[in-house]
């Protein structure tokens, strides 16, 4: 049956060909072993790539020797490569998850430059396509996330997108592959673990045929994604130029949808609400702003043009005690023993003074700005931070950071550093207070 399934999904969607050298990536996990010996059983010239990302300890170094020791068997060309993750994870301000994502791809599309091979096969099965999708509709998804993990993005492919779990698992017994199991999988640390042990679960209470449920349902998606991409193209092929100015006439949006304007709109850093407000607005020389283009409404359409720079403030230097201005706004800064935060205002911070480095300095934020906001354990780039809370970034002016000489300690208005927070030890109190001048 998965075998069925593996050249079904391969041939529809013209994956790769025989003539093709495919490097299988290769945990140890059920999924992967599985994909590892179809590849070899159908004839392909197939090399392995093993990533060890010392997070497990002795069992890490066991997944490692079991692919090893299966290539070895088998006579499949073998590669690997430890990596300290949890150093790389902190030294970028990402979580362990996302430093061995990025880690894991960028390492494969080497192996595969160096060994002159044509594709790189992941396991990602039909699971963890639901998963991926459950997500997305948790965190919010435009309809490229409707599809979930796409089925081929470059040279990489997804084979067993469309198999099921127990048709792998059916595999690996009839076959007798041997494979390891993750036992973090069990444990509920991450999002995707949490889904995966407790939503679906649930789920499948519901519906018992849940997989083939979300099968047919992400084909249904993958035709309208079709269907959405072709109205993509025409309102693209329908807007004007003038010279470095894309025009995008009232009439053209009459006949859109905001979905349409929002995905055209998304390259240029616009974001959902940005969309909105080009709908709502009926005021002719209305101005929205993305961190590289502007829109403008005219007379008869929109015009789309990178924005000019503005002239820039002068950053402020803060040594002490004192009312400081700085662009729009005039600061505050007192210092304080005994005092009783008031945390009910975002034009107001309070901070642990002994925590905090002299001198202070307030600036406009700028790309790869990056701050611990309270209440986190990882650092978030501002830019992100600004668009999860949709709030505009277009206007890099209007958004202030104020830092000491190590870290930034507030994203002025909106949220202090964890790591100078107030706790019940705190003994003498920073104070900053935001007015507009």
């Amino acid at each position: 049956m998965l075998s069925e399934v593996f050249r079904n999904t391969v041939s529809a969607h013209d994956l790769c060909r025989k003539s093709h050298r495919i490097l299988v990536a290769t945990s140890g996990g059920k999924d992967s072993m599985a994909l590892l010996h179809l590849f070899h059983e159908e004839g392909y010239e197939v090399e392995a790539a093993h990533v060890n990302f010392q997070l497990r300890g002795q069992d890490s170094d066991e997944d490692e020797k079991l692919v090893a020791d299966f290539c070895s068997g088998h006579g499949i060309p073998f590669h690997s490569q430890s990596f300290d993750t949890k150093t790389f994870a902190t030294e970028h301000g990402i979580s362990t998850q996302m430093a061995a994502r990025k880690l894991r791809y960028a390492w494969f599309e080497q192996v595969a430059d160096k060994h002159n091979l044509d594709r790189i096969a992941t396991a990602h099965h039909l699971g963890d396509n639901i998963e991926t999708l459950l997500l997305n509709f948790t965190r919010g998804t435009g309809p490229r996330g409707l599809t979930g993990i796409p089925l081929k993005a470059g040279r990489v492919i997804r084979p067993l997108l469309q198999a099921r779990p127990g048709q792998i698992a059916a595999y690996l017994l009839t076959h007798s592959i041997p494979w390891r199991e993750d036992h973090s999988n069990s444990e509920d640390h991450y999002h995707r673990n949490r889904i995966r042990n407790r939503v679906i679960p649930e789920l499948e209470y519901i519906n018992p045929g849940l997989a083939q449920t979300f099968s047919v349902n992400l084909q249904r998606f993958y035709e309208l994604e079709a269907i959405f991409d072709d109205s993509l193209k025409k309102f693209t092929a329908t807007h004007r130029t003038a010279g470095s100015k894309t025009l995008i006439p009232h009439t053209l949006l009459a006949d859109t949808p905001p979905l349409v304007l929002e995905e055209f709109l998304k390259p240029f850093g616009f974001t959902r609400q940005d969309t909105l407000t080009v709908f709502k607005a009926d005021e002719t020389g209305k101005k929205i702003l993305s961190s590289t283009h502007q829109l403008i409404r005219e007379r008869n359409h929109w015009s789309l043009a990178e924005h000019a720079d503005q002239e820039p403030y002068v950053p402020v230097t803060i040594h002490g005690e004192g009312t400081y201005r700085a662009g729009p706004y005039r600061l505050e800064v007192r210092i304080q023993e005994g005092a009783t935060p008031d945390f009910t205002r975002n034009t107001t911070a309070w901070l642990d003074a002994e925590k905090v480095g002299w001198p202070l300095c307030i600036r406009p934020w700028k790309n790869g700005d990056r701050f611990q906001p309270y209440g986190m354990k990882g650092s978030k780039l501002i830019s992100d931070y600004l668009k999860d809370s949709k709030i505009s970034t277009g206007d890099k002016q209007a958004h202030w950071v104020l830092e000491d000489p190590a870290h930034i300690i507030w994203l002025v208005g909106h949220r202090a550093a964890d790591h100078c927070k107030i706790t019940g030890e705190t003994r003498k109190f920073l104070c900053l207070e935001l007015r507009e001048t």
